[in-house]
């Protein structure tokens, strides 16, 4: 098996759109082809999300670099930044419970959420390397 079943959320979206030009390389679709006997119902990508040979909803099937933690390059004026920013960064990230999930190293940043905290965070002033706790190469499923 490819793909670690413990590893995919339960609000995964799979697609079975199997005339989809995509199909071959994306990662709900390839996803869905290993769904265990035992998952009986769960999300899906309908077919008329396919518009004009694009979806919306495509993930290439390959390993990205997945990140977590909010760490910067040592300067102190993060911090400040960071308490300003909390705010930003909760409503960014989903409220306060799943903003400690990602600030905590619990949840993987997709490499989308990583520019776009880098962008909010730049946005504020600050011009220094923004830095992830960890970072490990996997199956976006985020």
């Amino acid at each position: 098996m490819k793909y670690d079943p413990a590893k995919i959320p339960p609000m995964w979206r799979y697609c079975f759109n199997k005339d989809c030009p995509k199909c071959g390389n994306c990662l709900r679709f390839q996803s869905g082809l290993e769904l265990p006997q035992d998952h009986k119902w769960g999300y899906a990508i309908f077919p008329h999300a396919l518009q004009d040979g694009r979806c919306a909803f495509y993930r290439p099937d390959e390993k990205v670099r997945l990140a977590t933690g909010f760490v910067v390059d040592g300067n102190p004026l993060m911090t400040g930044i960071f308490v300003k920013m909390r705010r930003v960064l909760t409503g960014y990230l989903g409220g306060h419970g799943t903003y400690y999930l990602y600030r905590n190293g619990k949840k993987w940043l997709s490499p989308k959420k990583q520019s776009d905290i880098e962008t909010l965070i730049r946005k504020h002033g600050y011009n220094g390397d923004v830095i992830f706790g960890q970072y490990k190469n996997d199956y976006d499923f985020t």
